[in-house]
């Protein structure tokens, strides 16, 4: 079945897949949200694990409880042992002071341990302990303590070499890489910038009450053809940026004199037959370049308006609302993409269109 290419899964929180190896993530996720196995997912700084966790919590049985995030490297070993476990602490009065860790808090939801390669080591021996036998006991405690949690890892580092420098606990991250999901930075999956900038700016928009402004070509093709090495949150800020300052054109000269900017067509060595060696002058490169960004743009633009229609049951004043566009405009990308609602492929062709359950 074909996936949703914008899914809520959050307050203000989406998963876009719209490109084969996104959608290939997401099919992934859901299997192995039909489990309740751990979970360790790696990718770049800002690709979307912590979107990713949560989609498989979103998609599992535990979805009606909590989904918790903890940053193992924001806290020291004490803290962060503390903040998972607990503590229990005999105050010398004959009283003895207890607190809930966010392992207990989360009962039968998910745990989601940002960076767990950062944790101490003394820290992965216990949640090596808690994911073999399923309980625990409190920082300064005794007693066991049955635990009922989903833990999920992410990490965005090298995890071979830091089981090799024994910064990881080896059994630790071969209990968690059995069930490994590897998330693509956005240079791997261009087909969904487009469609990102879209979703950015109309979230955006809506939280700030502002009018959206317009992404030309110009923009559009320097958008395509940067690396966005920071991935999602690099692309967030930008469009926060154009949002607030609007100037397209500092916009455009920002993305292509960036060090991660695409290389642009070659220039040859000099003497003016480079691109006749190739079998083609430079100017023709450039305009099948053009061309193959204006197809990719014209398919996100084309499932996205797709996409909002079926969330709208068709009502086109609704999904121009949705889309941020003008109800003329939404009418004039309908005719242009040819797109038909489910009852009139049924009078035109036929056959009965099924929804998705």
């Amino acid at each position: 079945m074909h996936q949703p290419e914008i899914e809520q899964i959050g307050e203000e929180l989406y998963f876009v897949a719209a490109s084969p190896a996104t959608r290939r993530l997401r099919t992934q996720a859901e299997l192995l949200s039909q489990t309740d196995v751990s979970v360790l997912i790696t990718g770049e700084p800002g690709s979307g694990k912590a979107t990713t966790a949560q989609l498989i919590h979103s998609l599992s049985i535990r979805s009606s409880f909590e989904f918790m995030r903890v940053s193992c490297a924001a806290l020291t070993a004490d803290l962060l042992e503390s903040e998972l476990f607990g503590y229990e602490n005999n105050n010398g009065n004959g009283r003895l002071e207890s607190k809930a860790g966010k392992v207990e808090q989360c009962a039968k939801g998910t745990i989601l341990l940002e960076s767990f390669d950062t944790m101490p080591i003394p820290v992965q021996v216990r949640l090596l302990r808690l994911l073999q036998n399923r309980e625990f006991t409190r920082f300064g405690g005794q007693s066991p303590v049955r635990a009922e949690v989903r833990i999920i890892a992410s990490s965005q580092g090298n995890l071979e070499l830091a089981v090799a420098e024994k910064r990881v606990h080896a059994e630790l991250y071969y209990h968690l890489s059995a069930f490994g999901l590897s998330v693509p930075p956005l240079r791997e999956r261009r087909e969904e910038i487009a469609l990102l900038l879209g979703h950015f700016m109309n979230r955006l928009t809506r939280r700030y009450s502002v009018p959206a402004p317009h992404f030309s070509s110009a923009l559009l093709d320097a958008c395509q053809q940067y690396d966005w090495p920071g991935n999602l949150r690099e692309m967030e800020i930008f469009v926060k940026r154009f949002l607030v300052f609007g100037d397209e054109s500092a916009a455009v000269e920002e993305l292509r004199s960036h060090p991660h900017a695409a290389p642009g067509p070659a220039q040859g060595n000099g003497n003016g037959h480079e691109g006749a060696r190739n079998g083609h002058t430079h100017s023709e490169e450039k305009s099948s370049l053009k061309l193959l960004v204006r197809n990719a743009k014209g398919e996100a633009e084309k499932s996205a308006i797709a996409h909002a229609l079926e969330e709208t049951h068709w009502n086109r004043k609704a999904a121009a609302r949705l889309l941020s566009i003008s109800y003329r405009a939404l009418l004039y990308k309908i005719q242009e993409y040819r797109l038909v609602p489910p009852r009139e492929m049924h009078r035109l062709y036929g056959y009965t269109v099924r929804e998705a359950k």
